[in-house]
């Protein structure tokens, strides 16, 4: 094998070895095929003629031994001889010459003719009058049936002969009958001759010319077993006198099968190559011969059919391997020259290869070997030259690598002292989040000692979770950049940055082992992530790199921003405030009182008068602007500090579409506006701060007025997955693709500030913004420029809504009457003081709004008094008891929180209504404390006489009523009951409840839960300060169930 794979010449003459007898094998293979199929063709052919002429010799012999038995039953002299047997009685001498003279007429008969046999005579009854050969014959009866072949004249050429076995000697025979006919046509008898097949046999044997190894034979079937009924073997020839007419099968006679046998007996005449039935190959014709019910079978063996196309592919071997063997020879010499200037080119070439670049191949040779020794000295003579040129390069390029060398480490030690000196704090994390890399900056953010070495250590162990998943998020997303804010402690806060560390994978090869080398989480066997979605680049992750920068002092200015802005727009809102207030009264004054005083036809003072109007219109106008930037303001200074409160309520977003569409129609209608309302039937309910979701809409459908100069507005919403989605579409200006993302920024307008005049702050997307990330969902614009915008805005669906639809069948019927007339019983009635009438009490330290208030006030028939501080309102109030409080918060000494819980908790002044009017926006603190309505100033004073002669209407206080419900669709219909009874309404769920009961301080509890849970609420709110006189009104499962308790 070594040999073969070192020498070029062994190869070639081996080749050349195998391909020539692979093409003498195949031209071998494919004539003794060819002549193969030539031979059978013609075997075929010979035995086909063959099977012809013994099937017509035979049919001839039949056809001959039926006449002859068809005359023998009609000569004269048999008939008259038969006639006396018949008639006469065996022992008178008529009986005996006739049975004399036919005894000597068969015996004369059967040496001329040697196929006839035993020839018997029967009466008409089957009984033997006569038989040539067999004397025991004579007597017995005999059926002419099966397997004798019976025929007459007429019907002689139709009859098919029955070839038997005969018993004893297992011999085919046949044996025909045809009655005996007396002068007048009569049958008297029977006639039965036995043939001999003898002739058949030779006639089978004849081989005529077919070969050594043909075979012919007779194949019949009686009595359903295939057996010879003639065959070219010797059989040994039976004692005629063991013959009997009683031809039945015999089990004497083996069965014979073969496939081509089994065609030609079931009628199917075939042909080809078969095994016969010793098993041996031939090549046969099968014949199934209908005239005589028999088929004839005529085979050669393969092995002297086809023995000369054996002899023809043998001589083409022979002469062909005695070629190849002589072309052999050749190519081994021609190879030899050939391989020979190869060898000396090669030998040259491990020499060369161990170092001595003097030596030269040969050139042995003009054509192409001659040219490669050339050429492979001329690269001899290169590779000195450049080796030599390289040992001169190679100490340059020593000197070279120093320099860089150096300037590498200068190169490093100044990156190092950057780094260490730097102010933020810098990280560098491998892919399993160990640090690799760190600053003293860092060290000193997180407090630890800069003696300790935190190198290969884990940086969740050190710096917490929020670097750890900094750290998971690059690798999860190496293309994008993270922050988060830290906690560095004492009060200090910090800013980490963090983006991924990717490098351009090495190469394919590297590629394809770390495919293959992936472990479980991701990172292959080298210590690397691949990154395989980074368009045009395949790179490894290999870290991360983090810089931690200390905003404490930022975050301080932004909240100081955020208090002075919030500071400045509270204090605006007091003397706005009055300004509003006092503009509207001189503005109805003017209306009521002045106007109509002003003569008719003095166009100087109407002009005046229609000047001084316009002016009010003007002061009040931007009066309201005014108060609306300080609301976005405000809005979004709470919201970046995280003081809004969220009253989260499960709502149905149709209804607040309804209100803010409502609170919005007059915008439509100054513009002529149509408006489409397209709202999906059966929207689920939504957790959510219903004002705040108005507002957004609010703000959406203003934008969408605003920039629309024609045509349509259209409001929709829908329900997509698990999620509410609501569209404001309109047919304006459209939004440019660029100064899409823009709207959403604070203070940013879209335009061209110069040339448009902005309208608004820019502060009121921003803020629907803020409000609908935190009820957890999304806002955003799709638009073409010129072809108007939509703003969507998305919200979860309450996940219970799934479940009321399902159970609405079971839930509990509330009667809003029954409701209110229950309650109505059972809470408090007002206290013993007696209020003087329609006295309403203004707590102002602010004198013009006191005046405001006033005056106001007293145009609705009101009697007003005075407080300007807490101190003074308590004192009052126990002096006299006022219809209705009127309440400012910021105050000094007592605030107005101060001042309400104090009322709140005397029995005596905790029925009397209270309106808070401050500039702090501090609900759920007012309406805990039990207050009956809180405005922010500045408002509109309308509204808050509106309420005023509401609450007064009432004659005390609203009483304070907490709903207990899991169920959404229950509770908002005892909220909607209640509400519409002017009760204040508190809604919370089970959970919830028992720590509210304490800061609401109801007046009544209505709670749906179960018997087990009303033991429980009972016992503990026995003895709860401020629940001593709580009204419990409890819902059971039905309706008729429901009773009520007091905890006293």
């Amino acid at each position: 094998m070594n040999i073969w794979r070192r020498s070029l010449l062994a190869q070639l003459v081996g080749y050349f070895s195998l391909l020539s007898v692979v093409i003498l094998g195949t031209v071998a293979i494919a004539a003794y095929q060819r002549a193969k199929d030539a031979l059978e063709e013609s075997v075929t052919d010979r035995l086909m003629v063959a099977t012809f002429l013994k099937e017509f010799q035979l049919n001839e012999w039949v056809d001959s031994q039926r006449e002859d038995v068809l005359l023998i039953s009609q000569l004269p002299e048999v008939r008259q001889q038969v006639a006396a047997l018949l008639i006469y009685d065996p022992e008178e001498p008529e009986y005996q010459e006739a049975y004399g003279i036919l005894t000597d007429y068969f015996n004369q008969l059967s040496r001329v003719k040697s196929s006839l046999g035993n020839v018997s005579i029967t009466t008409n009854g089957g009984f033997v009058v006569f038989s040539s050969r067999n004397k025991d014959l004579e007597g017995r009866y005999k059926a002419l049936g099966e397997p004798t072949t019976y025929f007459t004249q007429d019907g002689a050429q139709s009859v098919v002969p029955n070839f038997y076995l005969t018993s004893g000697t297992g011999r085919a025979a046949i044996t025909f009958a045809t009655p005996l006919l007396d002068q007048e046509n009569v049958q008297m008898g029977a006639i039965t001759v036995d043939l001999d097949l003898t002739d058949i046999d030779n006639l089978i044997r004849e081989n005529t010319g077919l070969g050594d190894s043909a075979e012919t034979y007779l194949i019949g079937r009686p009595r359903s077993k295939t057996v010879f009924i003639s065959r070219t073997a010797t059989e040994p020839e039976a004692d005629e006198t063991d013959e009997t007419d009683e031809a039945d099968e015999t089990d004497e006679a083996d069965e014979v099968s073969s496939p081509g046998i089994d065609q030609a007996i079931a009628k199917r005449s075939t042909e080809g190559r078969f095994l016969n039935y010793e098993g041996t190959p031939v090549v046969g014709v099968y014949r199934w011969l209908p005239q005589q019910n028999v088929a004839l079978v005529a085979e050669i063996s393969q092995q002297e059919a086809f023995f000369p196309a054996r002899q023809l592919a043998r001589q083409i071997l022979l002469i062909g391997l005695s070629s190849a063997g002589l072309l052999l020879v050749a190519v081994y010499l021609l190879s030899r020259r050939i391989t020979q200037p190869i060898m000396a080119i090669a030998n040259t070439a491990i020499q060369l290869a161990d170092g001595d670049l003097s030596l030269k191949a040969p050139v042995l040779t003009n054509d192409e070997i001659g040219l490669l020794a050339r050429a492979f000295n001329q690269m001899t003579g290169q590779l000195r030259d450049s080796n030599q040129q390289m040992a001169e390069y190679s100490h340059t390029l020593e000197q070279r690598v120093a320099d860089a060398t150096h300037d590498l480490q200068d190169t490093l030690i100044y990156l190092s002292s950057i780094i260490d000196n730097m102010a933020d704090g810098l990280l560098v994390t491998d892919i399993y989040g160990r640090v690799t890399r760190y600053n003293p900056a860092l060290l000193k953010m997180f407090s630890l000692s800069a003696e300790e070495d935190i190198e290969h250590k884990s940086c969740e162990t050190l710096l917490g979770d929020d670097v750890a998943d900094l750290v998971r998020n690059t690798m999860r997303s190496p293309q994008d950049a993270w922050t988060t804010e830290l906690d560095l402690g004492e009060g200090r806060v910090g800013k980490a940055s963090a983006t991924a560390i990717l490098r351009p994978a090495s190469s394919e090869s590297d590629h394809g082992e770390s495919e293959n080398g992936k472990s479980e989480n991701g990172k292959s066997e080298n210590g690397k992530s691949e990154i395989t979605d980074i368009p045009g680049v395949a790179t490894d992750y290999i870290g991360a790199v983090i810089l931690v920068q200390d905003i404490t002092s930022e975050k301080e200015i932004d909240r100081m921003k955020t208090d002075f802005i919030s500071t400045v727009s509270h204090e605006l809102r007091t003397p706005l405030t009055s300004v509003l207030g006092f503009a509207k009264i001189i503005k109805k004054k003017l209306q009521d009182v002045l106007l109509p005083l002003v003569p008719e036809g003095d166009r100087k003072v109407e002009r005046t008068a229609r000047q001084v109007g316009e002016n009010i219109d003007i002061i009040v106008s931007e009066g309201e602007r005014l108060t609306a930037l300080i609301n976005d303001l405000l809005d979004i200074a709470k919201m970046e500090a995280g003081r809004v409160d969220w009253n989260m309520q499960p709502l149905r977003i149709d209804d607040l579409m309804d209100r803010a569409i409502a609170a919005t129609t007059s915008l439509f209608e100054q513009k002529s506006l149509d408006l489409q309302r397209d709202i999906q039937p059966h929207l689920p309910l939504v957790q959510a701060d219903g004002d705040r979701i108005i507002q957004v809409i609010i703000n959406l459908l203003s934008n969408a007025v605003k920039f629309t100069p024609a045509g349509v507005v259209r409001c929709q919403a829908k329900q997509e997955g698990d999620r509410l989605v609501v569209g404001i579409t309109d047919s304006g200006i459209g939004i440019a693709p660029e100064d899409q993302p823009k709207v959403f920024e604070k203070f940013r307008q879209v335009g061209d500030t110069l040339t448009d005049k902005p309208q608004g702050t820019g502060l009121g997307l921003p803020i629907c913004k803020q409000i609908v990330e935190h009820h957890s969902g999304d806002l955003w614009v799709e638009s073409e420029l010129g072809q108007g915008s939509t703003f969507y805005f998305s919200l979860p669906v309450l996940e219970q809504a799934v479940s009321d639809s399902e159970e609405s069948d079971n839930r509990p019927i509330v009667n809003r009457d029954d409701v209110l007339k229950q309650l109505k019983a059972y809470l408090p009635q007002a206290s013993n003081l007696t209020p003087t009438p329609k006295t309403v009490l203004v707590v102002d330290d602010d004198a013009n709004i006191r005046n405001l208030l006033r005056q106001e006030l007293e145009s609705e028939g009101y009697e007003v008094q005075e407080a300007e501080n807490g101190e003074e309102a308590i004192a009052k109030v126990h002096t006299f008891c006022p219809s209705l409080i009127i309440l400012d918060i910021v105050m000094p000494g007592v605030d107005g929180f101060q001042v309400a819980e104090t009322l709140k908790r005397d029995p005596q002044t905790s029925r009397i209504p209270i309106i808070i009017l401050s500039v702090l926006e501090d609900r759920e603190r007012g309406y805990r404390l039990g207050v009956d309505r809180y405005f922010t100033k500045p408002l509109e004073v309308s509204n808050l006489i509106h309420e005023v002669d509401r609450l007064v209407s009432y004659g005390a206080s609203q009483k304070t009523v907490l709903v207990v419900d899991d169920d959404v669709s229950t509770a908002g219909v005892l909220v909607s009951a209640l509400r519409t009874g002017g009760y204040n309404v508190q809604v919370y769920n089970r959970q919830e409840f028992l720590n509210q009961v304490a800061l609401a301080q109801p007046d009544m509890l209505i709670a749906s839960i179960t018997d087990a849970e009303q033991h429980d609420i009972l016992k503990r709110f026995q003895w709860e300060k401020g629940a001593e006189n709580l009204c419990f009104f409890l819902l059971a499962d039905q309706p008729s169930e429901g009773v009520s308790h007091s905890s006293s």
